[in-house]
Parts: C-alpha cells; sequence; structure tokens
C-alpha cells in the first residue's frame, strides 16, 4: 500500500512513476519502520530531489487512509505537515499555533535545515526546529522529517545535543541518487 500511495504522489505531480531499485528500497525500509518496533521518528536526509518528501507524503497519506479515511492534509488534528521554513514564520505571527505543533500525534516536518537558525520576537530569541525536536523528544512523539542535510552538519547547524537527541529519536533513511527532477 505505501508503494501504491508513493506512486500516487509522484502521478499526482503529473510524473511517470518508474520504480528504481534505490526508491523500491526506500519504501521497503519505510514500511518496515511503519510495521516494526522501531525509533519513534523516520529522517528522510540526502540529495535534492531524491523522494523524500515523495516518500513523507506517501507515509501520511498511507496513515491518513488506513486511521482517518482520507489524506493528508494541514486542517486534519492526526496529521499535520508543516515545512521547516514556515516554523520560524510562525514563532512569530502565531505563537499558539507553534506551541500546539509540538503536541500532535503525528507530524512531518519538511526541508530541515532551510529555515534561520534563530528569530527575534519581541527581544526573545527562539530556535523553531531546535524547540520543537526537543518537545517533540521529550513527549516522544511520531514525527517524520526531510533534509538536504549531511550527517556533520545536524551537529553543526543545530548543536551536539540536539544531533544527539536526534540520533536516538530517528530511524535514518540517506538518499544519495540523483534528482528525479530533471
Amino acid at each position: 500500500m505505501l508503494r501504491m500511495c508513493y506512486q500516487s504522489e509522484v502521478e499526482r505531480r503529473r510524473n511517470k512513476y518508474i520504480p528504481d531499485d534505490s526508491t523500491l528500497e526506500k519504501i521497503g525500509k519505510a514500511a518496515k519502520w511503519l510495521c516494526g518496533d522501531y525509533k519513534v521518528g523516520l529522517l528522510l536526509y540526502g540529495s535534492v530531489g531524491s523522494g523524500k518528501t515523495t516518500l513523507a507524503k506517501a507515509i501520511c497519506n498511507l496513515i491518513g487512509i488506513l486511521y482517518g479515511g482520507s489524506s493528508i492534509s494541514s486542517e486534519r488534528t492526526e496529521i499535520y505537515r508543516v515545512s521547516a521554513l514556515n516554523l520560524a514564520k510562525y514563532v512569530l505571527d502565531d505563537p499558539s499555533y507553534f506551541s500546539r505543533l509540538k503536541n500532535k500525534e503525528l507530524l512531518f516536518i519538511d526541508d530541515v535545515g532551510t529555515e534561520p537558525e534563530s528569530v527575534k520576537s519581541w527581544g526573545n530569541e527562539f530556535s523553531p526546529v531546535t524547540e520543537l525536536i526537543y518537545a517533540r523528544y521529550d513527549r516522544q512523539l511520531f514525527t517524520i522529517a526531510t533534509s538536504n542535510l549531511a550527517d556533520e552538519e545536524f551537529g553543526e547547524r543545530y548543536g551536539l545535543r540536539i544531533a544527539d537527541r536526534m540520533e536516538e529519536m530517528f530511524e535514518r533513511l540517506h538518499y544519495k541518487q540523483n534528482s528525479y527532477r530533471r
């Protein structure tokens, strides 16, 4: 079913789904993660245009279909998708929404590493992704994230404490293939 959701995501963007070994391997590993006793989060990271967001959306759609009768939507209470870049905006413009994201049952954070490292509001400095990861780590909440950062860049960008928590919290799928967008 996850493969069908992935195919649907590809075709929704008017592209032809051509399964290759790397994609099928990632879908298989993600399916095992969903069905097994693994870490509470899944981090899809690596090269640009390699299918990370497509797989994350497919996972969320599958969960929505199996448990809610419909696919992903930012309005659903069970499944929330947010770009890391928008997290910084929420801290400034809608802090109560940002605070609620910390407790959502399932959260998909897209493009971790694209957000400003910190933002200031009324003289207070916030690091949106860091705060969100801390909160979700403490509560052990189901979290999916995508990023173009390399392994060592997580520690450089977010510090060793967050990188260490991410290591404990997330199963990792590393993408090395070329962009499908070409």
